[in-house]
């Protein structure tokens, strides 16, 4: 946390200022999810002797950090701070997968796409999109962000092979059993009289989720290949 500086004159932003800007590319950012951040240890905005946060430009870089990396790559934040540490030493970060990022993409403005640029971009018809937002998998907009896409591409990728998201079907329950699951693992968590608890909840529940996928990977793929042995 920054060091208290008496008679300071604040030249930074102030978290309203941050959340309004930041919140076009995360519309759920909180004070709280700031708040909880500065605490973990990962921004160190400059605290006046006001009381109140300064956020310079660099801390505001940061934050788009952390939040890009756990949206685009559902990062738990331990793993986020080690990526940060390599940022900060000049080193060249990398995802746990060993792939390279670059500070650009980690502070790169969320693109956005109405229905028919995703379609285009993706190149899947409408009615793959229209079956998936049947299906749960796309949640229906009229301006859709990186998920939106991410789920289409692959999607567009299955059906080469014959997979239609009406395949999904079981995987989508699986997936909300398995939300049940960390809900039920994190909630006493979110319940605690700390103002950080439901951030901490939500950051567990992401850790967990990342470990459960490795699991259900290993044990999906050791089932394929038994299955043609």
């Amino acid at each position: 946390m920054g060091a208290l500086k008496a008679g300071v004159t604040p030249t930074g932003q102030s978290i309203g200022q941050v959340l309004t800007q930041l919140r076009i590319q995360f519309p759920d950012l909180t004070s709280t999810k700031l708040r909880y951040l500065e605490d973990e240890g990962l921004i160190s905005p400059t605290r006046l002797s006001s009381g109140y946060r300064s956020y310079s430009s660099t801390d505001v870089s940061r934050i788009r950090m952390v939040l890009t990396l756990q949206r685009d790559h559902f990062l738990p934040l331990k793993v986020i701070q080690g990526i940060l540490y390599d940022v900060d030493a000049g080193k060249k970060p990398a995802l746990p997968s060993g792939a390279e990022l670059t500070v650009e993409s980690m502070l790169s403005i969320e693109v956005r796409y109405t229905r028919s640029e995703l379609l285009a971009k993706t190149g899947a018809p409408a009615s793959l999109l229209n079956d998936a937002v049947s299906m749960g998998l796309i949640v229906p907009s009229e301006i859709y962000g990186e998920e939106s896409f991410t789920i289409l591409s692959a999607l567009v990728e299955l059906k080469k092979s014959g997979l239609e998201p009406r395949h999904m079907r079981t995987l989508k329950l699986q997936a909300e059993k398995d939300a049940a699951t960390l809900r039920n693992v994190v909630l006493p968590v979110a319940k605690s009289s700390s103002r950080v608890g439901r951030q901490k909840a939500i950051d567990m529940a992401r850790d967990l989720a990342v470990n459960l996928e490795k699991v259900r990977l290993a044990v999906m793929m050791r089932s394929v290949d038994e299955s043609i042995d």
